[in-house]
């Protein structure tokens, strides 16, 4: 659970951590599938870097792919912290490094560092 705690903000955690399955391997390919989306989009890209609120954030990332439901605000400081599993991470442009991360029993996690918000994307469990 505090793993939890370094990757995803406290207000989102009790949706995390209830009893919940956990989200399939097949499911979680929609991660790297995103990253690759925003790779050869630029407007998705320039989409990403207006958004500034959770709502919107949402419309963008669901726009592209629906599986995914999870999604939270995050500080600079924790989206640039030392992960404690990292799966994969780059940069897209200058302006948009990205970064996987495995919470220990949890979800896997996308942080995206953009202009206006920084911002953690998951597949919610069932």
């Amino acid at each position: 659970m505090n793993l939890f705690r370094e990757f995803i903000p406290s207000v989102i955690i009790a949706r995390l951590s209830d009893s919940r399955m956990p989200v399939s391997a097949e499911a979680e390919k929609a991660m790297p599938r995103l990253v690759e989306s925003l790779k050869n989009n630029q407007n998705f890209q320039d989409q990403l870097h207006q958004v500034a609120d959770i709502e919107s954030l949402r419309q963008v990332v669901q726009s592209v792919d629906p599986s995914l439901t999870g999604a939270a605000l995050i500080p600079l400081d924790q989206a640039t912290r030392p992960p404690k599993i990292l799966v994969d991470s780059g940069v897209i442009d200058p302006s948009l490094p990205w970064r996987l991360l495995r919470c220990t029993g949890g979800p896997l996690v996308l942080q995206l560092i953009c202009s206006k918000a920084n911002f953690a994307i998951w597949i919610e469990s069932c």
